[in-house]
Parts: C-alpha cells; structure tokens; sequence
C-alpha cells in the first residue's frame, strides 16, 4: 500500500513523512501561476508563487519523495491555439526540466497526447476530474499516453468493475506500466452533475496565460463560480443519503481493494494539518478507525464566506464508525456503470441508523443557499 497526497505546500508534512516512514510515494504539487491551469477542486483560493514552488519541489526532492507537478486543467477556453500561449506553456515545461520533474498531473486529452509527442520521458498521471468510469474511457486514455489513471469515485463500490480495470491492464499492457489509482476519501456526491463544471471553473480560474488569465476576475456575479458548490452542498443537506453512497474507501475495507489488486490510493488532503494527515494515513495501514469517518473525508467548500466551516459539518449526517464498518461490507456486482436507484437502495438500509446532525443549522444553511444561488441565476441582471 502507498499514497499519493497533494501536499498543500506544507514543508512540516514533507519531514513527518520521512521521519514516521509513512508509505507515501508522490506529493502533488499544484503549480502556480502556470498558463495551463489547475483544475482541482480542493485548491486554496490563492496559491502560492512560483518561487515557493520551486523551494517545496526541492525539499520533497530532498526527502526522497517524488513530487507530481500538478497542471490538471480540464479547460483551457481554447488558448492552446494562440502561439503566445503555446510558447508560454513550453516555456512551463522548461523549468519543470530544470527542476527535475519526471511525473506531471493532466486532464484534457489533448494535454495528455502534447506531453506524450514532445516530452515522453515525462510519466504521466491522469486527474480522477476526468471521470474515468468505464473500461473503454481508461482504454482510450491509456492509448493516447497516460501511464496511471486515477479512477472515478463513483466506480469503488462495483467489484466487478474494478476487477474489470485490473484486467485491462493486465491483458492489454502486458509491460504492466500502466496503472489504476483509487481516490479513498473524496465526499463529492455521487453522480454530480456539476462535476465538469466545478473543474472547468477551477481550470479558467487558475489559469496564467499572457493570452487571457484568471476569469473570475472579470465576473461581474460575486463568487459566482461557487455555484456548483452551493449546489451540490445543498443536495447534501436535503439528502443526507448523498453523503453515505459517495465514492470513499475506509480504512476497515480498503483490504478489499488491495486484494483486487490494487496498490496505490490518492489521499486528498489540501488544508489538513499534519497531525491529522499522520492520523488518516496510520488508519488505513492499520485497516482501522473508530472515530467519525467525517473526520476523514474530504469534501470541497465554496470560496465565499456563507456559514462557518464546523457549523456545515456538524449539519450533515455523522458517519459512525461501527455503521460505516458494516456498510463496507456490501458491494455491487456490477461490470457497469450502475443506476443511482441501486445505490439508494443499499443506502437506505443504513440512513436511519446515522444521527443527521443539527436540524436546525442545517435548515438554515439550506435557505441561504437557495438565496444566494437565486441571485447567481439572474446573473448581472438587477432583481
């Protein structure tokens, strides 16, 4: 078993590593100011600058870890037809040489097949944003140039499925250079219609191209690009079974997957403190947690200031350990993508046996918001 953590520039994180000899082979590093972009949804909302990139990069060197440079950009509006941002992504490229990355985090297709034609020593990992959820998608991306794709988190209740994924692999790929990722504790909801849209909002976002950069800029909607968040935060709220049958993996089952073959897990941890890294990743070596699974999944927050982030968490259902053990131990036989009724169905069974959380915050979360959402559909247009 190793993890892969997007290390969120925290240099304590790096020693804690080393010094606890936690199995962690790859920290992302989301590299700023970049003009292709970064479509992740767990990003800060200011990133660092590019000289602290390359500090961080090095001292993960440093340490005998190998650092991923994050530029996962799902959408770049067309910009890779300009020249000027040709030459400025080349120029991207240089100095990722100079800093000796050898693995580099995309998403758009056409990002995998660029990297593959001019730089194909680079390794290349393929974002979980790009909703690889089927067979034939993990085919075609492998074709076109990934190495290791980090799966879907829709797909890890389905055995067959991923039993599929390893035989495609090992059939197809018989050098075994290929590779399949799990993501174990992203809280998205399953299904989410906003899905590329979150990531696409993320990529115009961080974009620093001399053609066009950042649009949020020019939005004339405050924190408009929140709205899928607020969305999806109030399916959340008003069905609290989104949170259960979302894509995780728990320490108490995460043996499943390794006998599935199954290696090597994203662990997304942007924003958590060190000690509580230490916790999570100590959890799924041990195969066991009795505390709050809340604890350890991670669920992307709007950038607006709307609610008090602990007042949100404690208004969602509370998955409780000795339920989430029991929960685990169902999976679908399935080789394809299922339908949302199937999962309601399992769900269901366990939904009444969670405390939900604070009724009273959690109404109140949900009006503001429908409010807030009401406003972003006018637009810039005056009530």
């Amino acid at each position: 078993m190793k993890f892969i953590i997007d290390g969120d520039y925290n240099q304590d994180l790096i020693s804690l590593i080393e010094n606890e000899k936690l199995p962690v082979s790859h920290v992302i590093v989301h590299v700023p100011e970049n003009p292709i972009g970064n479509s992740s949804i767990f990003l800060p909302k200011i990133l660092p600058n590019f000289s602290e990139f390359e500090n961080y990069t090095k001292l993960i060197q440093k340490h005998g870890i190998t650092p991923i440079a994050g530029i996962d950009s799902t959408c770049q509006g067309n910009l890779e037809a300009h020249i000027k941002h040709y030459e400025a992504v080349n120029s991207l490229f240089h100095k990722l040489h100079e800093l000796n990355y050898k693995d580099i985090l995309v998403s758009s297709p056409n990002n995998v097949a660029f990297i593959k034609a001019n730089y194909p020593s680079l390794k290349i990992f393929l974002s979980y944003s790009q909703y690889v959820a089927s067979l034939n998608r993990g085919r075609i991306f492998f074709n076109i140039g990934a190495d290791s794709i980090i799966l879907h988190p829709d797909v890890l209740r389905y055995v067959n499925l991923l039993k599929g994924f390893q035989k495609l692999k090992e059939k197809t790929y018989k050098d075994r250079k290929k590779g399949f990722i799990l993501p174990v504790n992203i809280g998205c909801n399953w299904g989410c219609i906003h899905w590329y849209q979150h990531h696409n909002l993320q990529s115009h976002r961080t974009m620093n191209s001399p053609v066009f950069s950042n649009q949020e800029k020019v939005s004339d909607v405050e924190n408009g690009f929140d709205y899928p968040l607020l969305s999806c935060w109030k399916k959340r709220l008003e069905q609290p079974v989104n949170l259960l049958k979302a894509g995780w993996i728990s320490p108490s089952n995460i043996e499943l997957y390794e006998k599935l073959g199954y290696d090597t897990y994203l662990l997304c941890t942007s924003g958590f403190s060190s000690e509580k890294i230490l916790e999570i990743i100590l959890a799924y070596v041990n195969k066991s947690y009795d505390k709050n699974f809340n604890e350890i999944l991670h669920i992307p927050h709007p950038y607006g200031d709307y609610w008090p982030k602990d007042k949100i968490n404690n208004s969602i259902i509370q998955l409780d350990p000795s339920v989430i053990k029991d929960f685990c131990n169902y999976s679908f036989d399935k080789i394809y993508y299922p339908s949302e009724s199937e999962l309601n169905a399992r769900c269901n069974e366990y939904i009444n046996k969670l405390n939900i959380g604070n009724i009273r915050d959690r109404d109140n979360i949900i009006q503001l918001i429908i409010e807030k959402m009401q406003k972003m559909k006018q637009g810039v247009i005056k009530a």
